[in-house]
């Protein structure tokens, strides 16, 4: 489905994994509407891509946490367009913290974007592609919502609710031609890492500095492989696949060893 004339709408589209899955669609002769907050960011993007790909590249500086600009924006793209093959939330955001030290704003910021944004996203897009009766859901989540992570209470939530979302469309959109799969990529090397890396507590840096960094082209061609075959969860890496898949097995580790840094770094208050 992303040949030449299919329409992806892909939020989160200006860096990182966002921008790998719109070179990935590109690549396969899509068009991308490409969805960010910043015009300058989605411009730096287009033309990063190759001279061939960037009539192909669709900017629409939109915010997805605006729910009602975001549906008329995407609607008089739609009408312009046609209806999407593909719609793909990944504009997120993560603030480590622990959760007392969070200010009310940084938990409402994450749940809105990561969570919420989704929402907006699929709720712009899922009429057109209900009444053609095909298309592709991708949901972004994270390998953050598999587990128990310290240092992510205002981030880890959004992303589990994102499995949840999936996992329900995937029932109720399972007669309309749409199929719908939730990512959960690890760390990967992305702006917002370097970001986030900065912001991570003593506790969370400490027992997440040996992660391995995937490369965001890595990521993206695995997400959109598993998408093209019809697979519900899509997980990068062998950590992340036995944390989904063995939860019971692997979680009481990862606590023992979080504890055990705790006892030593966390700041008593």
């Amino acid at each position: 489905m992303a040949g030449n004339d299919v329409l992806a709408v892909v939020s989160g589209a200006s860096s990182g994994i966002g921008l790998a899955l719109s070179e990935g669609l590109l690549a396969r002769g899509a068009r991308v509407l490409a969805i960010a907050r910043g015009a300058e960011g989605l411009a730096a993007a287009r033309a990063s891509l190759p001279p061939e790909a960037r009539a192909r590249f669709l900017p629409l500086p939109a915010d997805v946490r605006e729910a009602a600009a975001l549906e008329a924006a995407i609607a008089t793209a739609l009408t312009e367009h046609g209806p999407p093959g593909w719609c793909i939330a990944c504009a997120g955001i993560v603030l480590p913290g622990r959760f007392l030290d969070l200010a009310a704003e940084d938990h409402a910021a994450q749940w809105a974007t990561n969570y919420q944004g989704a929402v907006n996203l699929l709720r712009a897009c899922l009429p057109t592609m209900r009444r053609a009766r095909r298309g592709r859901v991708v949901l972004v989540s994270s390998a953050a919502a598999l587990g128990s992570f310290y240092g992510y209470s205002g981030y880890a939530p959004g992303k589990a609710a994102l499995r949840a979302l999936g996992d329900i469309l995937h029932l109720e959109l399972g007669l309309s031609g749409i199929t719908v799969t939730t990512a959960f990529p690890p760390d990967t090397d992305t702006p917002q890492l370097r970001e986030e890396r900065a912001r991570r507590p003593r506790v969370a840096e400490l027992f997440l500095r040996s992660n391995r960094v995937f490369a965001p082209q890595h990521v993206a061609r695995l997400i959109l492989e598993g998408a093209e075959r019809g697979r519900r969860h899509v997980t990068p890496g062998l950590g992340v696949a036995l944390l989904h898949r063995l939860p019971w097995l692997i979680q009481p580790g990862l606590h023992r060893a979080q504890r055990r840094l705790m006892e030593r770094y966390e700041p008593r208050d």
